[in-house]
């Protein structure tokens, strides 16, 4: 026990780590929170919502630290962090793992890899777990296992009194829905979470790449084929700017490399490629791939912070439907009058086995996706910060009439009506599920979803 009467490990203005434990990564926000208390168990998460509470003390949930708007973090008050909570238990028998919620994602992946397991999660290897998770979750493996939330078994959260509760499909049922794609921070503090895992062992991946001047053939080709290939093949294009000059599509598959190459063919004959690689590579090697590891970075992110952090103002939406060529003439525009030469688009294919489950049998309702839209900008020095912000934010705008819906992941301040564009049908089920677990509104950030009295 400390001076302030919380519980883990505790860091303060004074502390000489401190600056490193306020970092975020979107290093466009300075944040200067008053403590931030690393929980080591779920009592220590207990303790600290309780004294937060009795002390009236404003706080945030954070893991990972990739809010896109750093709502996991803020000035003058407490910082509840999990990424201490990272314990991995693997049942081979059961094909389940108990996970802490505040893994990140590579280490985790190792972990399990020794296993000779995986989850279908995400591919930046610092991302939490636990935000991941309530968000629905996507990556390389999303169209043959489906979301990362299809996976879910169970989760334990401490609640709003700071009382340790356990949601699955036989027991607080509601809030096991409300957290498969309801989004972190809203309802509790999750500790851990059941994960059915899946076996892994080598997997095939591509990396093709165009020239720019192809980019409205390669994009309909990749639209017209990604979503509707083969279930066991996740594929991801990322439209570089006119300075680059390049079209990259990558993916993995759950199968040989001549299967590989023969599904990749209506990607190769759109526009004469580049470059073209195939390959087949032990699944964690892939993970490091497609996550842009550097050897080591890990690592060094423990002492030195994450060498990936940076300012950035990212934002996205859903493809229901194929794009029109006068939607990919947009982005081509768009790409070719960037302010920032490293902002790029990022399509992710859907469908698949995320699809196979209704829109409102979990929070997450995107499941009629093809596929989602990241538009990304970043930049270097700070007088650059407003006109790639308006850049992206125009960008998502002028797409809307073939892209809508936002990630609850994706925060992004810039969308009005973003409750209704996260959940659609499924906001009034959310928010009964907030005002019943969390009546006073205790869990509380800008984008949060509201308690029944809130609203207007």
């Amino acid at each position: 026990m400390n001076t302030y009467g919380l519980t883990g490990r505790i860091v303060t203005p004074g502390s000489p780590d401190y600056d490193l434990a306020r970092e975020e990564f979107n290093t466009r926000f300075n944040l200067f929170p008053l403590i931030i208390n690393f929980c080591e168990t779920t009592k220590d998460v207990s303790n600290a919502i309780r004294w937060a509470r009795k002390k009236r003390v404003k706080f945030r949930i954070r893991t990972g630290r990739h809010s896109y708007e750093a709502y996991s973090s803020l000035d003058g008050g407490l910082v509840i962090d999990i990424s201490e909570l990272n314990e991995v238990k693997v049942d081979r028998k059961t094909k389940t793992a108990v996970l802490g919620a505040g893994a990140l994602l590579f280490p985790l992946y190792e972990k399990l890899y020794e296993e000779g397991f995986t989850i279908p999660g995400g591919t930046c290897p610092s991302v939490g777990l636990s935000g991941l998770t309530l968000g629905g979750g996507w990556g390389m493996l999303t169209r043959p296992y489906g979301m990362l939330i299809d996976q879910l078994l169970e989760l334990e959260m401490v609640d709003a009194n700071g009382n340790i509760i356990i949601a699955n499909k036989h027991k607080n049922e509601d809030l096991f829905w409300a957290s498969r794609g309801g989004g972190g921070g809203n309802f509790g503090v999750v500790t851990s979470f059941r994960f059915k895992v899946v076996p892994v062992n080598d997997v095939a991946i591509f990396k093709i790449t165009w020239d720019f001047k192809g980019f409205e053939k390669v994009v309909d080709a990749w639209q017209k084929w990604a979503p509707h290939t083969d279930v066991r093949l996740t594929a991801i294009i990322d439209l570089l700017t006119k300075d680059i000059g390049e079209l990259r599509a990558l993916g993995e598959f759950l199968g040989s490399t001549d299967e590989l190459e023969k599904l990749l063919e209506p990607l190769l004959i759109a526009f004469p490629p580049k470059e073209v690689e195939v390959k087949k590579v032990p699944y964690i090697d892939a993970v490091k791939i497609f996550g842009g590891m550097m050897p080591g970075m890990m690592e060094y992110a423990v002492n030195h912070g994450d060498p990936d952090a940076h300012p950035f103002k990212n934002t996205g939406a859903f493809a229901k439907r194929q794009l029109p060529i006068s939607a990919i003439k947009k982005l081509k525009e768009f790409l070719s009058n960037s302010p920032s030469i490293e902002n790029k688009v990022q399509l992710q294919a859907l469908a698949g086995n995320a699809a196979c489950i209704g829109p409102t049998e979990t929070a997450y309702v995107h499941r009629e996706a093809l596929f989602s839209l990241l538009y990304i900008t970043k930049w270097e020095n700070e007088s650059e910060a407003d006109i790639n912000t308006r850049w992206v934010e125009s960008l998502r705008n002028s797409l809307l009439p073939y892209a809508d819906g936002a990630y609850v992941n994706f925060h992004d301040n810039c969308v009005n009506n973003w409750l209704e564009q996260c959940y659609f049908v499924n906001l009034p089920r959310l928010i009964e599920v907030k005002t019943k677990y969390d009546p006073k509104n205790v869990f509380t950030f800008p984008l949060g979803i509201p308690t029944a009295n809130m609203i207007v």
